[in-house]
Order: structure tokens, then sequence, then C-alpha cells
């Protein structure tokens, strides 16, 4: 994970809410061109979800791209991923990592509750 992902994280999951927007942070309009509504997971839980519906992409050198990508910063969304997250015990970055897998899953049934 990278440090910044891990740094983010952190905060993320020590504070245990949403952090709505940042308009503050260099990256806001670059990022999605600044349509989104929720800033809570600049960094995907689901990296990469492999998804090309969500907007995602591969490009050059086998990085997903996420750049087109707003589902996980709906408001409902994030809460929901947030929630879930907790429920599950995911208390650290590392649990991140290690339950990639059940994070797919995850994002699965919320992608059935609020689709793309």
């Amino acid at each position: 994970m990278h440090p910044l992902a891990r740094r983010h994280f952190e905060r993320v999951l020590r504070e245990g809410k949403l952090l709505g927007i940042d308009k503050g942070c260099q990256y806001h309009y670059s990022c999605h061109d600044g349509n989104i509504e929720d800033c809570t997971f600049c960094y995907c839980p689901f990296y990469p979800c492999g998804d090309e519906s969500t907007g995602g992409r591969w490009i050059e050198g086998g990085v997903w791209s996420c750049k087109d990508c707003s589902w996980i910063h709906r408001t409902e969304v994030a809460s929901k991923v947030l929630e879930e997250m907790k429920h599950s015990g995911i208390k650290k970055p590392e649990d991140i990592e290690k339950r990639h897998n059940r994070l797919k899953e995850m994002r699965e049934r919320i992608n059935t509750l609020y689709p793309l």
C-alpha cells in the first residue's frame, strides 16, 4: 500500500466517520474532475477493482486508473462502505490489505444496493 494511502486510511479508520469534501486538497479538481460528493475514500479500499463499468480502466503498464470513477465518492456509498468496514472488524490499513478478497465481495454487495 502506498504510504499516502496508508496514512489516509489510518485517519479514516481512526475517526470512523465520513470526511466530506476536501476542496483544499491539491488533487480535488484534477481527480474525477471535482465531480464527487465525498473524499473519505480518495484512496479506494477496493483498488484495483478491475470493473470497467465504474469508468475505471487499465492503462499502460498494467495500472488501474480510477480517474473516471465517482461511485466510491457518492455519500451513500462511502457511508455504507465505512459501516461495513467497521462491522467486519477493519481497524487498520493492514486489515484492508489482508482482506482484499472479502472487500471485493463487500463491494459487490454494496454495488447491488447503490448501483453505478
